[in-house]
């Protein structure tokens, strides 16, 4: 499969509202279990909340890298009716949502796209894919207006890596706020993920996963109890259309190397 067949259209994104999918074959039996987001590092992602008008409104899943900066998908952040980037201040982050309650929110000070990526009708080809340099560009980090309680989320660089692997007790995770448990997370644990695949600075995982987790962190929990983000979930593929969202049991994305750099300078950790 090609990078651009193996994505819906731009419009596609915006009316789904997270992950961009091809409809195919039904995925297997669904792994994903309902996840009360009460320990680290599910504390640190949330909901990012967008609203494009009085009666359009959509969410994906975002993860706080440090305590004013979350982790998403751009595209989440395009509007489609108006072929056009939102403003900061129709985005809200809640971190931690478990129905009612969650582990704090904050509005959006500013938002930081991958240098030349443009979701334009125009920049599309003609047969309704993206252009395949796009893909890798589908991040974007949002600056909260005030600093979040908890721990973030460290990411990693790993290329080139099959995940878990030949670690001992690792495990690979995907989390998110799917369409069908908005207001709950779900989370696949024992899927896996290989760096660098289809093409270098992308990912694919083998993780259950549904409209809604568009910018759901990929996660490797160690067996000391540590975890990183070695990437995030943009898109399922070779998805069925359940309702108005998609389901699959494997997806693609962007590897941590492509928004590392971006992170080590708005956040200088130590």
């Amino acid at each position: 499969m090609t990078l651009r067949n193996a994505f819906l259209s731009l419009h596609g994104w915006a009316a789904i509202a997270a992950g961009l999918a091809l409809a195919g074959q039904a995925p297997a039996p669904d792994r994903r279990v309902a996840l009360e987001p009460t320990a680290w590092p599910f504390t640190a992602i949330g909901r990012v909340n967008v609203v494009q008008g009085p009666a359009h409104r959509s969410h994906c899943t975002g993860t706080l890298v440090g305590p004013r900066h979350v982790l998403t998908a751009a595209h989440c952040l395009f509007d489609a009716r108006i072929d056009a980037w939102v403003k900061p201040h129709q985005v809200h982050f809640v971190a931690g949502q478990a129905r009612d309650a969650n582990a704090g929110t904050a509005g959006i000070e500013a938002i930081r796209l991958a240098a030349g990526i443009d979701l334009r009708a125009a920049a599309q080809p003609r047969d309704g894919g993206i252009p395949p340099g796009m893909v890798g560009r589908d991040w974007a980090i949002l600056t909260l207006r005030q600093s979040l309680p908890g721990r973030p989320v460290p990411w990693r660089v790993l290329p080139g890596a099959e995940l878990p692997g030949s670690r001992p007790g690792a495990v690979v995770a995907l989390a998110g706020y799917a369409a069908d448990r908005p207001y709950l997370p779900v989370i696949d644990r024992g899927c896996s993920v290989r760096i660098d695949a289809p093409a270098a600075g992308l990912l694919s995982d083998s993780c259950e996963s549904m409209s809604g987790e568009s910018g759901a962190p990929v996660l490797l929990l160690e067996a000391d109890g540590s975890a990183a983000l070695v990437g995030i979930h943009t898109a399922v593929t070779n998805g069925a259309r359940v309702g108005r969202a998609y389901r699959s049991a494997t997806g693609v994305g962007v590897a941590a190397a492509s928004f590392a750099p971006a992170l080590d300078e708005m956040i200088r950790p130590r």
